[in-house]
């Protein structure tokens, strides 16, 4: 007959592996439903990188205007940086498209995952009669529960 600590000791190993099992499989199921919520987010991000895209190639802010952040950063080519609200930011980015008329406009390099995804790319455009590039940089962050523009630079 085994001694009554060899019993609970044994017993102690069988509950402690039990427990150690089920846990390292709840990790495993949370590891996957989190990289499940990343890629579904990456997936949203991309879409939205491609709405922005298609709104600066025709040059209709309305397109992209409603994931402009409370607080989004501007660096033109115009000389206007700084923070503005998404109001402002609507009629800063109009502003720039009339005077920088869009000739094409493709992001080349798209950073969709992760927690701040951002794309670069080239601006074309004509400005009185002279054609001429600038460089496109925009950042995206999870804001409440969707990706919102937190800056946008043209240079």
């Amino acid at each position: 007959m085994i001694p009554m600590f060899k019993k609970i000791l044994l017993l102690y190993v069988i509950v402690c592996l039990f427990f150690s099992t089920a846990i390292s499989q709840e990790r495993k199921y949370i590891n996957k439903l989190d990289s499940s919520r990343l890629a579904e987010k990456s997936n949203i991000a991309q879409l939205i990188f491609g709405d922005i895209e298609a709104g600066i190639n025709s040059g209709n802010v309305a397109q992209f205007s409603k994931f402009l952040d409370s607080q989004t950063y501007f660096s033109l080519s115009n000389g206007i940086s700084g923070y503005y609200s998404a109001n402002q930011a609507y009629y800063v980015l109009e502003d720039f498209f009339k005077l920088y008329q869009v000739i094409s406009f493709r992001l080349k390099n798209v950073k969709s995952g992760g927690e701040n995804p951002y794309a670069t790319g080239e601006y074309y455009y004509e400005l009185k009669g002279k054609k001429d590039t600038a460089q496109v940089y925009i950042s995206l962050k999870f804001t409440g529960s969707t990706w919102k523009i937190t800056q946008i630079t043209i240079n």
